[in-house]
C-alpha cells in the first residue's frame, strides 16, 4: 500500500472511530492457522476503500488475501473442494466449512466471525466509503 494511501485510510479509520477487533498478533496467527488447515480454502475480501466485490469471485490465494490486512471490511472464509466427475454430470462438492469453526474457536477468532450463506464472515464494524 503506498505511503499516501496508507496514511489517508489511517486518518479516516482514527476519525470513524473504526478498528479492527483483530491485532497484528492475532491476525498473523490466523493467516499461520488457516496456511495449516487441511483442505482446499478460499476467501472474498472487501476492504474500506474499494466497491463491493464480484460475489461469484472466491480467491484460494492465502498470501493474495492477508496483505494490507489494516484495509479489510470484511473477510469470508470457505473450504470448498470441487471434484469433477465429467463434462455432463455434476462436480461433487464437499464442504469443509464447518471444520473452521473448532479450528477459529480454539485460538480465539470464533467470537468476531459470523455464519454467512456459504462460509464465515469477519466483519469489521460499518464504515462509509465516502468519507475516505
Amino acid at each position: 500500500m503506498e505511503s499516501d494511501s496508507k496514511t489517508k485510510l489511517t486518518r479516516y479509520l482514527e476519525r470513524e472511530g473504526i478498528g479492527s477487533v483483530l491485532n497484528d498478533t492475532k491476525w498473523r496467527r490466523l493467516f499461520e492457522e488457516l496456511q495449516n488447515f487441511e483442505g482446499a480454502l478460499q476467501f472474498q475480501r472487501k476492504d474500506v476503500d474499494e466497491a463491493e466485490p464480484n460475489q461469484d469471485y472466491w480467491d484460494a490465494d492465502i498470501y493474495h488475501v492477508f496483505g494490507a490486512w489494516q484495509k479489510i471490511e470484511w473477510l469470508n472464509v470457505r473450504a470448498l473442494t470441487v471434484r469433477r466427475r465429467g463434462a455432463l454430470v455434476k462436480p461433487e462438492i464437499e464442504d469443509k466449512t464447518p471444520d473452521l469453526a473448532p479450528l477459529l474457536r480454539t485460538h480465539s477468532y470464533y467470537p468476531f466471525f459470523a455464519s454467512y450463506s456459504s462460509g464465515l464472515r469477519y466483519p469489521r464494524p460499518e464504515c462509509r466509503r465516502d468519507r475516505l
